[in-house]
């Protein structure tokens, strides 16, 4: 029989001061009404051993959160026990003789990027801002320059330190509980421990090169089909190593501040960008890298806006261009659905399949996303097994709480078509009360299964992947 404990100001409980603040710290709005027995916030290892302890003696689950910025809010469990990981390890250490770095779960993105911008090195961290590390890294990790460099956790992240299950502190890494080391991986929500510590690798920084077009693609996205097999055949041209090509589909009213409410004024207006990216020394090497994206046909020419040169941007600005495609902060409720294409579907029919998802955008903040991440992943190697050719998804966005059951009836109907072409989709976006779907390879995730019921046998960390 587990004893009673008082609050304190690293355990809350349900009444006390800053619970239901904390309870409800995710970055989406739409928080479900599940109330943990008791939410710890640990500041060092031995906090969280005790947190896990903890939840053994009453027999609840664990649910872990690094930054929420799962949409799903997947970490909460009605009278289980959530770990708030905000304070531990916060800060990124850099040692120089090995080049690498370790930081804690809840660092962000953007704290990261600071820091090695003045160390002058870098790793491929995650695009938006505000994400937290652990969640990014335990999904994979699709960050910057993936289809040359490959997932983060896969070439860069080197060993964990983790709680597991039973309590103990153990580290992660090749030769050293490599079952974990794989299992973790690529298994995001669903990973059976808490991490306190990611160890990766760095390189010398560069410099951040930047070229977008822009068109407008007609009612009913009339031109998508046009534009996103450019930008495919384009990047197909484009040297792998050190470059990345994104593609959008938004309204214009999204990014007008003084509109509110989720109406469109112009249906006709839909706007779908192609952003190439490039990481190196100079701007001639940029243009070199992105020059097969000078290239416009003669049929889109006259709704393309341009010239845009390419052009060098700091990371804050980057940061800034990603924080306005998904605000958050003023109540927005945030849903998103995706896909992983199945790369031996032929093209034509993959982008007919996608297109309602893209085109049909249901509010004015809503986007469409397609980020060619040209990752083949080793199953051997880690729990990321499936392929990334094109990770293809859709965020709604509403401020309105009686439009979310219309808004997820949407999201149903579109990508039931497109999870025709799917060979399943991001572990990140994964919900299984929504939509049931691959996260792994079939093999992968029976040897997955098999490595945490050996950890976890008594489920104390919930299966959210079945």
């Amino acid at each position: 029989m587990a004893g009673t404990i008082s609050p304190t100001d690293k355990v809350f409980l349900p009444g006390s001061p800053h619970y239901e603040q904390l309870r409800k710290a995710f970055i989406n709005a739409n928080v479900p009404a599940k109330y943990p027995r008791e939410i710890h916030r640990p500041v060092c290892v031995q906090d969280v051993i005790a947190a896990v302890n903890r939840a053994k003696e009453f027999g609840i689950p664990i649910g872990v959160r690094s930054g929420g910025h799962l949409f799903t809010c997947m970490s909460l469990w009605q009278d289980g026990l959530l770990i708030d990981t905000s304070n531990l390890n916060r800060q990124v250490e850099y040692e120089e003789k090995t080049q690498t770095i370790t930081y804690g779960p809840a660092v962000r993105v953007c704290e990261i990027s600071e820091k090695l911008e003045k160390l002058g090195r870098f790793f491929p961290h995650g695009h938006a801002p505000p994400v937290a590390m652990g969640g990014f890294s335990l999904a994979g990790g699709q960050g910057f320059f993936m289809r040359g460099w490959g997932a983060t956790v896969d070439q860069w992240v080197t060993e964990l330190e983790v709680v597991v299950p039973d309590g103990s502190l153990i580290r992660a890494n090749a030769n050293e509980n490599a079952d974990v080391f794989w299992a973790a991986r690529g298994s995001g929500q669903g990973f059976f421990g808490v991490v306190t510590k990611f160890c990766s690798r760095t390189i010398p920084a560069r410099k951040f090169y930047q070229r977008q077009r822009t068109f407008a693609i007609g009612p009913n996205g009339k031109l998508f089909n046009e534009v996103l097999t450019l930008a495919i055949e384009q990047n197909e041209k484009t040297p792998k190593y050190g470059t990345e090509v994104a593609v959008c589909t938004f309204f214009p009213e999204k990014f007008n501040p003084t509109i509110e409410g989720d109406e469109i004024s112009e249906p006709s207006s839909l706007m779908m960008s192609i952003t190439a990216a490039a990481y190196v020394d100079s701007i001639a090497e940029a243009e070199t890298l992105l020059s097969a994206f000078d290239y416009v046909p003669d049929g889109l020419a006259k709704v393309v806006a341009g010239p845009v040169p390419v052009i060098l941007k700091s990371w804050k600005e980057v940061f800034q261009e990603q924080d306005m495609l998904v605000p958050y902060g003023n109540g927005e409720i945030w849903h998103i659905d995706s896909i992983l294409n199945d790369p031996s579907i032929p093209l034509p029919e993959m982008i007919e399949a996608i297109k309602p998802s893209q085109t049909q955008l249901p509010t004015r903040q809503s986007v469409g996303v397609i980020y060619i991440g040209d990752t083949y992943p080793d199953v051997g190697k880690m729990a990321f097994s499936l392929p990334q050719q094109y990770y293809i998804s859709t965020f709604t966005c509403t401020k309105n709480p009686t439009k979310v059951s219309a808004l997820r009836n949407w999201m149903r109907k579109v990508y039931r078509e497109a999870e025709k072409v799917a060979c399943g989709m991001y572990v990140a976006d994964y919900d299984v009360t929504f939509r049931k779907s691959k996260v792994m390879t079939d093999s992968a995730f029976e040897r997955f299964i098999k490595i945490r019921d050996k950890w976890d046998p008594e489920c104390r960390f919930p299966h959210t992947l079945e």
